[in-house]
């Protein structure tokens, strides 16, 4: 919103200042939407799409998506990550998603597969989004949802049933391309059985500080690991920023009338009496709180107006006038010594809005990218805690750069001494089974094998399940998954992690029969026959994608 007012004049400035005032939610996306020109922005397979199709089945419909999944829906987020595979970020990841739907929407007519009206509704109404307590669907909140949310996105009720009508075509297609890539009903059999076992065994744990202890590099061991590697040290990029925080001088909370102490009269009244009272009270409260809502939302929006007015004065003059705009809006500024982005001032290390990207303000900061344009040097409006802007303009930069040895000693020495620790330390693991394994063999116990072999630390374990959480102070993190194929009264495979060594023991593996063992495989094939049919469904849509050669005709801003 407040990053792309600026980019119109005259007329176009009334309108959008209008809209602004009008919706006070909306963000720059629906504004852009309405005033949307026709403009060819994509090819598809031979057929370009415009400006307004991009935002109606692309960023409008993803955004619209990613909102009705957050409800729990699953499925909507199958189709999500389907049709925008491969995303890096938000932008890409919007447009993936429109060239997956509109390879998708060309399948529908290959195929014939076209969901009725009244399938569409039967969805609809199974959307978590749209339920309420009870979990049955809600007509009132459908309708609010259409009302006040999606037409900020600059869509309609009819762009919620394509989405709909795509999703359900998507699953049907999916079984379609997927058709025939059977599963083996006995192999899930016995992963299934596999995956049911009570385990017990025991751990014996090597730690790595030891085996670090005893590595003492020289001088000039150091420095010839450094020169071997010597690219990997680099210093962090700094940067120096000037900045305004901008907070609206929103008015108090009005207190609660709710907390008077009652009096002697109004003790005595009669039920009636009070309940009128009650009522009038609650009446009034209302009325405050709507009020003071109203007049919170109007010194939002002066603010916003501020900041945005702000960024295209910035934008007119070419970058120069920051401190002096800054001033004449009575907004302290600010100025950063050069800073890493991991070591930024307490004030600027803040979280970006909720409504917005996610993230932290920061990283938005040294997302600037410093052209020919002097404007390049000033960032976009970013949101931050509840209803502040942050607007920076980047004053220095000292890029990344080799460390000397000088640097990169301590570092370079560190990781040399991690290194030498952590290979003597699975060298000493190796010998410890081998050893174990013939103790084993000579009818000692494992306790007994393991101490012998020089290590201290054992430790049992009983009866854990695939669902059982590993003590992580003890245990490794995969030690149901490392346990579950082993032969009883066998060693397995060394288990290494950062700074340990697992050696694993199992003295007893037993199968737990379930009660609703065939329901159970059924759905596991069924569930198996799913991921087949989607693997086939997500590699035939790359291809599709790939022989349409897509290619961006216009940016979109």
């Amino acid at each position: 919103m407040i990053e792309n007012i600026r980019k119109y004049t005259g007329l176009m400035m009334v309108i959008l200042v209008i809209l602004f005032v009008s919706f006070l939610f909306l963000d720059s996306r629906s504004v852009r939407s309405g005033m949307a020109g026709e403009h060819a922005v994509i090819k598809i397979a031979d057929r370009t799409y415009s400006d307004k199709e991009y935002k109606t089945f692309g960023s409008g419909a993803f955004e619209l998506t990613s909102g009705l999944a957050q409800s729990g829906d699953f499925g909507l987020y199958q189709f999500l990550m389907g049709m925008a595979t491969g995303a890096t970020s938000k932008e890409d990841a919007a447009e993936k998603f429109f060239v997956g739907r509109m390879i998708l929407r060309q399948a529908k007519e290959e195929f014939g597969v076209f969901p009725g009206d009244d399938e569409i509704s039967t969805y609809l109404k199974s959307l978590r989004a749209f339920a309420d307590k009870d979990g049955k669907f809600s007509q009132e909140i459908y309708r609010n949802y259409i009302e006040k949310y999606i037409g900020r996105l600059g869509l309609t009720e009819n762009d919620i049933r394509e989405l709909a009508s795509d999703v359900l075509a998507s699953k049907k297609i999916n079984a379609i391309v997927g058709s025939g890539l059977s599963v083996d009903r006995d192999a899930v059999a016995k992963n299934l059985a596999l995956e049911n076992q009570k385990i017990t065994g025991e751990l014996a744990r090597m730690d790595l500080a030891p085996y670090e202890d005893k590595i003492q590099p020289t001088e000039g061991e150091i420095k010839k690991y450094w020169e071997n590697i010597q690219d990997a040290f680099t210093t962090a990029p700094l940067r120096k920023f000037t900045y305004v925080l901008v907070t609206p001088s929103l008015p108090p909370e009005t207190a609660d009338s709710s907390d008077t102490p009652e009096s002697l009269a109004d003790a005595t009244a009669s039920d009636e009496v009070k309940k009128a009272a009650k009522a009038k009270k609650e009446e009034e409260k209302a009325k405050r709180t709507t009020a003071q809502a109203e007049e919170r939302r109007k010194k939002q929006l002066e603010i916003d107006t501020l900041v945005d007015d702000f960024l295209f004065k910035l934008e007119e003059q070419k970058g120069a006038g920051f401190e002096e705009l800054a001033k004449a809006n009575k907004w302290e500024v600010k100025t950063t010594e050069l800073f890493a982005q991991a070591t930024p001032p307490k004030e600027i290390d803040v979280n970006v809005r909720a409504s917005s990207r996610g993230g932290k303000a920061i990283d938005e900061l040294f997302k600037v990218q410093v052209t020919s344009d002097p404007f390049s040097k000033i960032s976009e409006a970013i949101a931050i805690g509840e209803n502040q802007w942050l607007v920076a303009r980047m004053d220095g930069e000292e890029k990344s750069r080799p460390k000397t040895y000088e640097e990169a000693r301590a570092e370079a020495r560190a990781q040399y001494i991690s290194e030498k620790g952590a290979e003597a330390m699975k060298t000493a693991a190796t010998e410890a089974v081998t050893k174990i394994k013939a103790s084993i063999a000579s009818g000692k116990t494992f306790s007994e094998a393991a101490k012998e072999a020089g290590i201290t630390e054992i430790r049992p374990f009983t009866e854990i399940i695939s669902t059982t959480r590993p003590d992580g102070a003890n245990e490794p993190q995969n030690l149901f998954a490392s346990a579950r194929n082993l032969d009883p009264n066998s060693v397995g495979e060394i288990i290494t992690e950062s700074e340990r060594t697992f050696i694993l023991y199992v003295a007893k593996r037993e199968v737990v029969k379930e009660a609703n063992a065939a329901a159970r495989l059924d759905s596991e094939v069924t569930a198996r026959t799913n991921e087949n049919e989607t693997i086939a469904f997500t590699s035939w849509m790359n291809d599709r994608i790939e022989a349409a050669k897509v290619e961006q005709l216009y940016k979109r801003r």
